[in-house]
């Protein structure tokens, strides 16, 4: 997998290929996957290079062998690109030189993407128009945040429930003190016996 994300040339293929909104969301895509990696920053990765502690991976990568057709294996790529969680898992699986390796290749053939040009997109933030607005959500994501929404509102209903009953609990233990805490007045529960007799 990793000569074929590395492959220079049907990268920049696929990436062409996209319409202006798909590349807005392959460039948001491409952008978080790397954060959420946590790769090291790029003045640490330069001196780990320096020391020789990430060798030249791409260096060794032959052109990926498959009887899959370009077209078809550009198309895969957009695709992959496009959806986020796959993006992420199929990098994960790469070690890290790996995927400073690719971080590196998708840099150079990210400039194949079909971006918006800086004047346009200075005119959109003047005027308050929000690229992430125009480009189309995720659906897995969608639904992931509104499961995520749904459990945060009946965890918070249980605890509420949970502080009710609490709260009943300690105003019933304070509705029946302790007898002893009770100041009585003796003179009025006390009947003497003489008089119950007559």
């Amino acid at each position: 997998m990793f000569a074929i994300l590395t492959d220079h040339y049907n990268l920049t293929g696929a990436f062409a290929r996209l319409s202006m909104v798909e590349a807005m969301r392959v460039q948001r895509n491409l952008d978080q996957v790397f954060t959420d990696l946590k790769l090291p920053s790029d003045a640490l990765l330069n001196r780990m290079r320096e020391e020789g502690l990430l060798k030249d991976v791409i260096a060794g990568v032959k052109k990926p062998h498959t009887d899959a057709s370009e077209s078809v294996i550009q198309s895969h790529l957009g695709q992959l690109f496009l959806d986020y969680h796959k993006l992420k898992a199929t990098l994960a699986k790469l070690s890290l030189a790996e995927q400073v390796a690719c971080k590196e290749t998708f840099t150079i053939a990210a400039k194949a993407l079909n971006l918006p040009s800086a004047d346009l997109a200075a005119m959109m933030a003047q005027e308050g128009v929000s690229v992430e607005a125009m480009v189309p959500k995720d659906p897995q994501q969608e639904r992931i945040n509104a499961v995520r929404e749904r459990l945060n509102q009946a965890a918070s209903q249980q605890q509420s429930d949970a502080q009710r009953v609490r709260d009943r609990l300690n105003s019933l233990v304070e509705e029946q003190k302790d007898p002893k805490d009770e100041v009585v007045d003796e003179g009025a529960q006390v009947v003497p016996l003489r008089r119950q007799q007559a």
